[in-house]
């Protein structure tokens, strides 16, 4: 086994970790504020584990972005390149950028960013799965 597997699937399993950020809101909004007061305790006890995993959102994104160049390394000092892995890249890079200019630049999240942002990351996502199974690579 090569150094990429394993780390590919880190990217992997850190991109799930910033991506379920949305995922955890939604179902909070959706399911959670919904349940009865007979389910409280749950209710409390997902809410504290969404502002935990929603707090650590941009760490969970810049970990992508490292385990992404440890991922890449390998293969192109091996001078290859996969051109899935390449779009997937492409829209990590593209989805942190406007992440990082959401939280350091415009401070409002009224701007388009937030969407763009939210678009990069299912494109993304798309990005990934299609890598997982389309990994030819191409000499250069």
């Amino acid at each position: 086994m090569s150094m990429q597997e394993p780390t590919g699937w880190l990217t992997a399993l850190a991109l799930m970790a910033a991506f379920s950020t949305f995922l955890l809101k939604q179902i909070g909004r959706e399911y959670v504020k919904e349940l009865s007061r007979e389910y409280a305790d749950f209710t409390d006890a997902y809410r504290r584990f969404m502002k935990f995993m929603v707090g650590r959102h941009r760490v969970f994104g810049a970990a992508t972005l490292i385990v992404l160049a440890a991922h890449a390394y390998p293969v192109l000092a091996g001078s290859f390149i996969s051109a899935s892995g390449l779009i997937a890249a492409f829209a990590l890079i593209s989805a942190a950028v406007t992440g990082v200019w959401l939280f350091y630049g415009k401070k409002s999240l009224r701007t388009g960013l937030l969407s763009a942002h939210r678009a990069l990351a299912f494109v993304l996502l798309l990005a990934v799965i299609l890598h997982l199974f389309f990994t030819g690579m191409i000499a250069f």
